[in-house]
Order: C-alpha cells, then structure tokens, then sequence
C-alpha cells in the first residue's frame, strides 16, 4: 500500500530506491527542502498535496530513510517498517554504506513489507466485535486470558520479525539484527524513536500587577478622566457645537505650516543605520556562549565511566543523554515567547538530528547541544530568498510595469502605518511610491491613509467605502502603471482568520490582481496566536483560490517590536510555521522606524 521508499545519504547519494506506484512529482525533494533542511525532523511527517510521508534517521551513519504513501490511508505499520528496514540495511550492506554505493535491496525489501503487512492485519483482525458467548468466556476468564493473548502477540511478532531475516545471502549468520556477528560492528547503534512528541515540564508562571491598574484607572477617575457622552436632547453648548464644527476651511499656508509639524515630528532626521545598532561582534556572540554553555553542567551529576568515555572521545550521544540538557532549553524557549508548539518541534528535531553521533574529544554534552540548537535557530531564521524589496521595485520599473505590495493581517496590528513606513523607505530611494486604500469597509480607514498619504507627500488612490476592494486594486495597478508610478501599496481590511467571507474577499482580491508581493503584518507581542493568525492567513490564499498554483503569504512584517524587550520568540514562531522570510520589523512610531531583522541579534536574545 506504499507508493515509493527511499534509502540515501545526507550527502545526496542514494543507495537503494523502489517505486511501487508512479508518484506525480518528485516529492522526496520537496521533503528535504521544506522538512530535513528547515530543521523539522521532529514532526515526524510530511503532507505534500495528496501524499504523506515518513522517515527515519541513522545519524552515526548518517542515512534517510523514507517512504512515501497516499496520505487518506491510514497506514499505522510505517513507523515499525522503517524499523526494520534501518535496521536490517545496516547490518547487510555495512561496507556499501560506508563507500555510499547503490545495492540491490528489492527481495529483502519485499518480503519485509509483507511480513509487515501480514502482521499489522492480524493484530487488527483480532480486535474485531465478538459474539456473545465468546465475551462471556473472555469475561471469565478475566486477565489471564489478556494476559496469554499478549504474550502470543509478542511471541507471534518475535516469531515474523526473525523470519523477515532469513532468506538474504548477505545477512550475518545467526540472523540476529541486535546483535551484530562482526567485532568491527559493535558500534552500531539500533535507535527507537518516540512516536509521539515528548510533553513540556513544568509550564511558565503567569504573573500581572493587576492591582497597579485598578488603582491606576481609580486615580484617572478621580481626577476626571473620560467624560460621559450625552444621549438626551438637550440643548449643545457654544464649547459642544464648536468641538463638531467641521465647516472651517483652513488656508493652504496653515495647512503646509501643519504638514511641516507633522513631518518633523514623524520623519525628523535620518537614523542610525540599522547594522550599527543590531550588529553583534563576534567576540560578544563567543563569550556569551561559552558563559552560557557552562550552565546546567556538574561532574558530581555524570558517572566515572561516562565521563571517562566523554573524554575518550568513544561517548555515544543516546535520547537519555540529550533530554535533561535541551529542557531547559526548551523552557528558555518559551519564555522568550516561542509558541509551545514550534519549541516542542524545534527541539525534537535536535535531538533527533544527534541521536547516534559520537561526542567529540573533551566535549560537554550541554555545549554540543547548546551549538546544534543555535545553528537550527540561525538556519530557521537565515532568509532562504532575496528580501530586498528595492532591488525588486527597480528591476519591475526596469521591466516597465508598476510593482504592487499588498499588506494582510487581523485588527489593529499596524498594516496601515508600516504600508507608510515601507513608503518611506521606498521613497527616500528615489521610488516613485503610489498607496492604494483598499480598506473599504472600516470607518476612517481612508482618512488615516489620506493623512499618511499628506505627510509623506505621495498620491492616494481611493474610491471611498462601500466599494468592492478588488476591483479598486485592479483600478489603483493600472492607474499606478499609466501614470508612471514605480510601486503601488495596497492596503486591506483587517479581518479574523476563522472569518470566512472576508478571508474569501482577500483571496479574491489577490488572485484577480496578481501582486508581486504578499506581506502579512503581525504583532511581536504574540505567542501561540500568532502563528494560528499566519497559518490561517496563507492556508486560506490557499484553500480559497481558483486557480492552480495560488499565490500565498511572500513574506512577514512584524510590528511593534521595540516593545518587547528580549521576547523575540515570536519572529522564530512566524518563519518556522511558513518558512516566509522576515521583510522588515518596526520599531517606533516613527516613519524612520523600520528595519531589517538581524538573524543574529535575535539568536543572541534568545539563548542570553
């Protein structure tokens, strides 16, 4: 019932392969590019359109194995015959894997798949509904019936798995997997991996000064505070009729005197650039990882033997070993905001990357995995494409057509003031910037952009409320490309991710316009919700689409980022849920506060 399995190296050669249904595409790739290379190993499966797939590590050898099958079956043998064909690879061909050249594996391979197979139906052919009188004699005989069934189970499996082992020329003697024949073999390691994710200990103590707020909210009403809104028809004061007062026209001087007060207050003077203040010197990043690596270590805490072996260098890395060192690391994870789940996933993969390695000469155990955990971090983090949104704009202009930005993301995160923040960006590089308000359902939405639009002094484009927001992107594209504009920014209605005739909307208004870039606007300040926001976003682009290769999430704006101190987990959260990079972060109020995420520094602010 497997469609494809495969067995190679993590340097790219591939010893063995089977192909027992023609897959639609080369979905093994895919698995190595979005799953083994982003540091997901842990998840243990890989869903690509209409396939799922599994995998095993050996990591001391350093092989994959993985098999592919047709994700609607339910197929609960696999984990058990990746098992068996890691192991029984291992111990046939030992001199074909250390020279990593191809081997002839069908025979071996199929009558292990059927005994596979074979006993899976049979454990599931005896949990069928029984008669009446049979469950009178199981009730009888009570759990010494139990008792016996497992021990015939066990022995019944024993009895299939050594039979998998006979028939193979090649195999060792006594056909036993465990146990190799050979002296030069002892060490081989035989791993058994979990097949579910090992539960976080201990969870993060809330804390909040919820006193200090009531006392502060006492206090603003105590001097005044809001005052309250009269409903009645009473009759409105001079004060009252003047405050609603909106006939006043204003000069054009008094209207340019405020525009200057607001571009001083807003733009002011250029900044730092952002690698003075976010660079991080190499001799700081060392010493700060060496002071931490020391934590969490104590020889009163090892055995003679195991630290003699440490220091031999013959020390074999097993899961007992890794786990009391990466949860604490894991704690330190989510303190910093990781969401629970990408932290779980994160460190799986870590030790499941190094189970079966030979620990170094004079190596501590707690520093070997403090360095595997950063370079998994720095990996997930690293942008796997270009992130120079200028480069993009001036080769578009060079192409001749306007390039189009489209901000999404839920309420009240920022999309409108870091869509004005970009434009600043852009033009203060000599763009030609147009902003586009395609929020056509909030009140006062395009009047804010109208006001952004006054004070960086570039055009906006809006047809009011009420109005269909992808027909006025289409309309604000074209205008934008006939009147030589070089970019056009979109902005959009926030909107709820489980909200689907607006999440509809925002798809319709992607897929008919066909943007160059799609950048989702969400908080720093968020953990888990975050990520459930962004999945959801792009899953809808997604889901919601017409067409065959939808255009989903390109990239991730996070805002508000000045604010949360060391708590940048959720920049970690973000990328490693969509493997989007990170385009800009903002840090101010400011137009000027807008920057480029330094991989590095956030590493440092995680681990410190």
């Amino acid at each position: 019932m497997i469609d494809h399995f495969v067995i190679f190296s993590r340097t790219g050669a591939v010893l063995w392969s089977r192909t027992l249904c023609k897959l639609n595409n080369n979905l093994v790739d895919n698995l190595i590019n979005r799953v083994l290379m982003e540091d997901r190993a842990g998840e243990k499966k890989f869903i690509d359109n209409a396939y799922a797939m599994q995998w095993v590590f050996e990591n001391k050898l350093d092989l994959v194995f993985v098999v592919v099958y047709q994700k609607i079956l339910q197929l609960l043998y696999i984990e058990e015959l990746l098992e068996i064909v890691k192991k029984d690879f291992i111990v046939t061909f030992p001199q074909q894997i250390a020279n990593k050249t191809p081997v002839t594996y069908e025979a071996k391979f199929t009558k292990i798949l059927k005994a596979t197979e074979l006993t899976f139906t049979e454990k599931h052919a005896r949990k069928g509904p029984r008669g009446y009188n049979a469950s009178k004699k199981a009730k009888a005989k009570g759990v010494k019936s139990n008792t016996a069934g497992k021990t015939a189970l066990s022995s019944r499996s024993t009895t299939t798995a050594d039979s998998s082992d006979d028939g193979n020329d090649s195999a060792p003697s006594d056909g036993n997997d465990s146990a190799p024949s050979d002296g030069k073999d002892k060490n081989l390691v035989e791993l058994e991996y979990e097949t579910t994710l090992r539960s976080s200990k201990g969870r993060t103590m809330r804390s909040g000064a919820r006193r200090k707020g009531k006392d502060k909210a006492a206090k603003e009403s105590k001097n005044g505070g809001k005052q309250r809104t009269i409903w009645d028809d009473t009759k409105v004061s001079k004060k009252e009729a003047k405050a609603l007062d909106r006939s006043k026209t204003i000069t054009a001087d008094e209207e340019e005197a405020q525009l200057r007060e607001k571009r001083e207050a807003y733009i002011g003077k250029l900044e730092a650039s952002d690698s003075d203040e976010s660079s991080v010197s190499d001799e700081e990043s060392s010493a700060s990882s060496g002071a931490d690596s020391d934590s969490g270590w104590s020889f009163s805490k090892t055995r003679v033997g195991n630290f003699l072996s440490t220091m031999s260098g013959n020390k074999i890395l097993e899961r007992d070993d890794l786990e009391p060192v990466i949860n604490p690391m894991h704690q330190m994870l989510i303190s910093k905001n990781v969401a629970s789940e990408v932290a779980d996933e994160l460190c799986e993969s870590v030790i499941t990357t190094m189970v079966g390695q030979r620990l170094e000469s004079f190596s501590r155990i707690s520093t070997v995995v403090r360095k595997a955990l950063e370079a998994a971090l720095l990996r997930i983090l690293t942008p796997k494409k270009s992130t120079d949104v200028l480069r993009e704009v001036l080769q578009a202009k060079a192409e001749g057509r306007a390039y189009s930005i489209v901000f999404v993301g839920v309420n009240g995160v920022g999309k409108s003031t870091s869509l004005s923040k970009v434009c600043y960006y852009l033009k203060s590089k000599g763009v030609n910037v147009m902003i586009a308000a395609c929020d056509t359902f909030r009140s006062g939405a395009v009047e804010q952009l109208n006001q952004h639009a006054k004070v960086l002094d570039v055009e906006l484009f809006q047809k009011g409320y009420a109005k269909d927001p992808a027909s006025v992107a289409k309309e604000a594209i074209k205008y934008g490309a006939d009147h030589g504009y070089d970019c056009v920014l979109i902005d959009t209605a926030g909107r709820m991710q489980n909200n689907e005739p607006l999440m509809r909307a925002l798809t319709k208004l992607v897929s008919n316009n066909e943007p160059d870039l799609v950048l989702f606007v969400g908080e720093a300040l968020v953990g888990n919700d975050g990520i459930d926001q962004l999945s959801m976003f792009d899953r809808a682009l997604a889901d919601y689409s017409d067409r065959r290769e939808p255009h989903r999430i390109d990239g991730i704006v996070i805002t508000k980022f000045d604010t949360i101190d060391d708590k940048v987990g959720a920049a970690v959260s973000m990328v490693y849920k969509t493997g989007q990079p990170i385009m800009f972060v903002g840090t101010g109020q400011k137009y000027t506060h807008l920057k480029k995420l330094n991989a590095r520094t956030v590493l440092r602010h995680l681990l410190q």
